[in-house]
């Protein structure tokens, strides 16, 4: 069985992560294009060409967004978003070549503040002084082609009131913003520690003994039919004695990661206790169960040659047992797989059978 998360937090929070985000693509797509289309009525080449090329981006990069990405990808798109934002902010800084009104560059770049505003925070990740920074170059780039005017008209002192008090607000904005996705971050993080130290073996990471114990009474609780293997490193005692237990610890974790490679990831692994191991396969077939016994039972000899003396006993979760009936044939079936020096099996739907002894089956 897959693993199952206890979190209940961290999925919404993403997934509000992911429409965040592409409503801010969307959003300065949006912009942009309605800016090139400004552009195209008042006769502004130059700007339109860089508005219709910004629309585009915006508009490609929403898929990028809604997609997994490795730590290296989200580095190179923050690189770009911060080339882009560049790119937006030292516009005004090109007044002479774009022959338009002051007034008018300096009130598109207004947009440019509220774009560090909504994208920063998600692409960027910077520290509280970077984004002071970032608001740095975009007060110059405003304020040195109002200074090169010498002249402050009523529009154009409308337009720098604006753009102060907005860049006031959106330092403290950004900040508050930063802290607010660190904190949530972090207490995601925290969560999915505290769920694996409570849900794993920390020795083996296999399911602990809680988690399996809750797992079989769901199974039962539900009517469920599954197959058990109940297995007992029968020379671990000898792996202690000759080698102490660092190496101990080591011949468990092997055995682990074994067990792991020879059944599917729809089955359930956990470490019961000391050596013994418990498998749940997400199947109702006996045969199976005999069948994931050989390949376990096989797989010993890649972990410690001269320690692969395996037990396995197999017994079957059906419909109306309860959980000490399953425990006590899977008991059973281990302590008479140990007797016999072979892997024995418990039917519960044939209880008055004897048990199935098939060592000489598994040595062929």
């Amino acid at each position: 069985m897959n693993e199952v998360t206890l979190d209940q937090t961290e999925g919404p929070f993403v997934d509000r992560q992911k429409i965040r985000k592409t409503s801010n693509c969307l959003v300065m797509a949006a912009w942009f294009g309605a800016m090139f289309l400004t552009d195209t009525i008042f006769g502004f080449p130059l700007l339109r060409t860089i508005d219709g090329l910004l629309a585009v981006l915006h508009l490609a990069a929403v898929p990028l967004v809604l997609i997994p990405m490795s730590e290296r990808m989200k580095r190179n798109l923050g690189m770009v978003v911060i080339l882009d934002l560049l790119l937006i902010t030292s516009i005004p800084l090109l007044e002479s070549r774009f022959a338009i009104p002051l007034p008018f560059l300096l009130l598109r770049h207004v947009i440019s503040l509220l774009f560090a505003i909504l994208v920063g925070p998600y692409f960027i990740r910077p520290k509280s002084f970077s984004f002071f920074l970032i608001l740095l170059y975009n007060a110059i780039c405003f304020y040195i082609p109002m200074l090169r005017s010498g002249t402050v008209e009523m529009i154009l002192a409308y337009v720098i009131i604006i753009y102060s008090f907005s860049l006031l607000f959106s330092y403290f904005f950004l900040d508050i913003l930063r802290m607010h996705v660190t904190q949530i971050s972090l207490l995601i993080k925290a969560h999915k520690q505290a769920e694996q130290m409570a849900t794993k073996d920390a020795l083996t990471g296999a399911y602990n003994r809680g988690y399996f114990d809750n797992f079989l009474k769901s199974l039962v609780e539900n009517d469920a039919e599954k197959v058990l293997l109940f297995l007992s490193l029968d020379k671990y005692k000898d792996v202690v004695e000759n080698h102490g237990y660092l190496v101990a610890d080591a011949f468990l974790k092997k055995t682990a990661e074994m067990l792991k490679k020879k059944i599917r990831s729809e089955d359930m692994l956990a470490r019961y206790g000391g050596e013994e191991f418990v498998v749940v396969l997400d199947n109702p077939s006996l045969d199976l169960g005999k069948t994931v016994a050989r390949r376990i039972i096989s797989g010993m000899k890649d972990v410690m040659p001269e320690y692969t003396k395996v037990s396995v006993g197999i017994t079957k979760i059906i419909p109306g047992i309860t959980y000490q009936a399953v425990m006590v044939n899977a008991d059973t079936a281990l302590y008479r797989a140990k007797k016999s020096d072979g892997t024995a099996l418990v039917d519960p739907d044939n209880p008055h059978a004897e048990p199935l002894h098939w060592e000489e089956e598994t040595q062929t």
